[in-house]
Formats: C-alpha cells, structure tokens, sequence
C-alpha cells in the first residue's frame, strides 16, 4: 500500500472505532433497570477501574508499540474495544463492570499506536496532512455517533441497550479493519517517532550480525537515547511549563469526563428525557473548531502564557464549583461544554508550544510521558477521592474538590506569572 492507501484505511478505522453512540449514556445505561447499579457503585466501585488500569497499561502499550510496530497494538485496541462493549451488552454485576472498565483501560493505552502508526508509513513532507486527515476521521466519527444516539433516545424510537448493541456492531467492524491495516516492516520501521538517525543505524549495522543481536543493539540504543532526551528536556523551562500544565489540566479533566454523567444523572429528574449526547456532540464540535482556530491566533506564548494559564485555571475552578452546587442540570452542561472548551484550546497550544522547543525526534517521547503523569496523578486523585476504599465522597463533595484542585493549578501559574513579570522587570532595570 502507498501512504494514501494506508491513510485512507487507518481514517476508516478511526471513524469506525469512535462511532459510539452508547458513549455519552453510559451512567444512565448502567444505573438504568437493565444493569440496576447504584450511582454509589458506579463511581466508587467501577468507574475507578478505567483510571488505574489505564495508568498500568500505558507504559507497556507505549514500549509495545516501538518493537511490535504499531499494527499488533492497534489491533490490542480494537480487540479491547470489543470486549469493553460485550460486557456492557451481555454483562451483569458490579465485577464484570468492573472488568469492563479494565478492558477499556487497555484499549485507551493502545490508543497510542493508532495515533502514532501514520508516522512509520508517510514521509515527513505529508505530517501535517496525514495527521490532520486522521484526527477529522476520528472526530466525525463521534460527532455522526453522538448525534444518531441523542436523536434515538430524544423520539424514543430506541433505549440505551439497542445503542450499546450498536457500539458493539462498530467495535467488532473496527476489529476486521484493523486487520487490512499493513504491517509496518522492521526494516522500514523506525524505532518510534524518535527515531535513530541514518548515521546512528548504520553504525549499528556495521557492528551487529545477527537480527536478534540487531534487536538488542536497537533497544540498547533507543533506551539510552530516550534517557539523554529527558536529561535535556529537564532544562527547557519553557518546555517545563507547558509539560507541567499539560499534566495539570489533563488530570483535572480526565476526572471531570470520568464523572460527570454521574453528577447529570443527580439532577435529570426524567430518565427518558436526558440530553448527554446533544452536550457532547456540541462539545466534539466546538472543540474541533477551537483547535483549529487557536493556531490562527497571534498570542505571545513565552510573554502571555503563564498568565492566560492562570486565568483559564481560575475559571474552570469557578466553574466546577457551580456544577457541585447547581440542581439545573442545563447549567451543568453549559458549564461542562465551557471546561471542555478551554480544555481542547489549549491542550492544542500546549502541543504546539511543547514540539516547538523539541528536537524532530523525541515528540513521542515528551508527549507519552506528560500523559503518563497525567494519568498517574488522576489514580491518586481517584483514589483518594472516589474510591470505597478511602474517602469515599459523594458526587457533589467530589466536585467541591475537583473545584479546589483547580484552584490550586490557577495559584501555581499565578506564581509562575508574578515571578515572570518581577524577572522582566530585573531584566529592564539591568539592561
């Protein structure tokens, strides 16, 4: 297959993959007679799964794609897709949910090669592109998705089942796709989207014989590499602030995402009357737009950054305090969209101002190991807060603290920005 062919299959499979339509009804299915699981057992006992098993399979999944190259972990993703949705169709009980959750968890992590595959096959004149393709098949996947879910609940034409059964249909679809997908070559396969120079392969080539040798000498030498990337990434200040918000922000909300169907479901008085799949499809949407649209704007990133950070901080933890206090579910959704919003704006600027001061071969790397600790921090956070096993809050309290968490992100960036305004300040008086 050329580029174009191997784009257009991984687009489908994208599409595919995020054609959901049971996503944004997930609490209301579960809680739902069909399923009978308390809002309590819900956030407590199995919405944690997701986080934790999530947190445990991205470090293998990330290894696992640079020597397996991309197409098996692809289709660990899919094959997790598949069993994520078959126990949500034939599933009962609190522990084959929870096994659901871990399912989920490892497809999230296999995530990475899907997103990561395209750049083993194209050449880097056609980067732009080919990522702009991939990531627009995705999201019109949910955006299609998301709005045949709302429009079959909002006419009554089906329930929360048949669109799971529906997920289940495009999961198993997604699995035969991935199988069309082509294998990346070893000896056309870099190491990962950092890879080896020319020069550094051919070196190793001269000094190795066999392929199992070969094998050692690549991993060898893309550990040490990996390790000498970080040492010099720890001292790009400006690479630092963005990595430490990107992670921040992320955490935050991951956990906002995880569990605000469960605080909706609170304050949907009318089970047949829930309005979850409108709310995303504006959410994919305008977050589509904003991504785009932030890289049209003329901002000072080095100049305004940590105070636009600050700022947007300060407000999604005002906002996250309205949704714990609300009982008007539409102010939830109003106030989720505009998280969400600020969210997918400046994750998009954080990755821009990230591979800006990166070298071209180590953007895998720095961006794998801010979701990593994105990840990391949202299990603690999880833990402590959700979990049966220690605090235990209700869903409310929950926000209250996701509220207060934020908060505590707007003081860091407040600090990052007096301390950047006394330092220019030095600077002009100096100078």
């Amino acid at each position: 297959m050329d580029w174009r062919t191997t784009t257009a299959v991984l687009c489908l499979y994208g599409a595919v993959k995020e054609f959901r339509p049971a996503t944004p009804f997930l609490t209301p299915f579960l809680a739902s007679p069909e399923k009978n699981l308390t809002l309590d057992e819900l956030y407590s006992q199995v919405y944690p799964y997701w986080t934790y098993s999530y947190m445990m399979a991205l470090i293998p999944m990330f290894v696992l794609t640079d020597i397996l190259r991309y197409k098996p972990i692809v289709m660990i993703e899919a094959i997790g897709l598949v069993a994520t949705w078959g126990l949500l169709v034939f599933g009962k009980g609190v522990t084959q949910m929870q096994i659901m959750q871990v399912s989920f968890g490892v497809a999230s992590a296999a995530e990475i090669a899907y997103y990561s595959y395209i750049y083993s096959i194209v050449d880097r004149k056609h980067y732009k592109r080919a990522t702009s393709y991939i990531r627009s098949a995705a999201l019109f996947g949910k955006l299609v998705a998301f709005g045949l879910g709302q429009t079959l609940i909002s006419t009554h034409a089906s329930n929360y089942l048949v669109l799971n059964q529906i997920s289940l249909g495009a999961v198993c679809l997604v699995t035969i796709i991935a199988v069309f997908l082509p294998r990346v070559k070893s000896e056309k396969a870099k190491v990962s989207m950092r890879a080896l120079s020319i020069e550094e392969q051919q070196n190793l080539e001269l000094v190795t014989s066999s392929p199992k040798e070969k094998k050692l000498s690549y991993t060898q030498e893309y550990l040490k590499r990996s390790l000498e990337e970080l040492k010099t990434c720890s001292k790009n200040h400006e690479l630092l602030k963005w990595s430490l918000w990107w992670a921040l922000a992320s955490c935050g909300v991951y956990q906002v995402q995880n569990y605000t169907q469960s605080l909706w479901k609170e304050m949907q008085t009318d089970p047949d009357d829930v309005a979850n799949g409108v709310v995303e499809f504006v959410n994919t949407a305008l977050g589509a737009f904003l991504s785009l649209f932030i890289h049209h704007l003329s901002i000072n990133w080095a100049r305004h950054g940590q105070m636009i950070l600050f700022v947007t901080s300060a407000i999604v933890a005002g906002l996250l305090y309205v949704c714990s206090q609300t009982q008007t579910v539409m102010v939830a959704y109003v106030a989720y969209v505009v998280i969400a919003s600020i969210y997918h704006m400046l994750i998009t600027a954080a990755s821009a101002n990230v591979a800006k001061e990166l070298s071209s071969n180590n953007h895998g790397l720095i961006f794998g190991c801010n979701t990593f600790l994105a990840v990391c921090l949202q299990s603690i956070l999880t833990l402590v807060v959700v979990d049966s096993r220690f605090l235990h809050l209700g869903i409310r309290t929950q926000f209250v603290i996701y509220s207060g968490y934020f908060a505590i992100v707007a003081l860091i960036f407040a600090v990052f920005f007096v301390i950047s305004l006394f330092s220019k300040k030095t600077e002009n008086e100096t100078g």
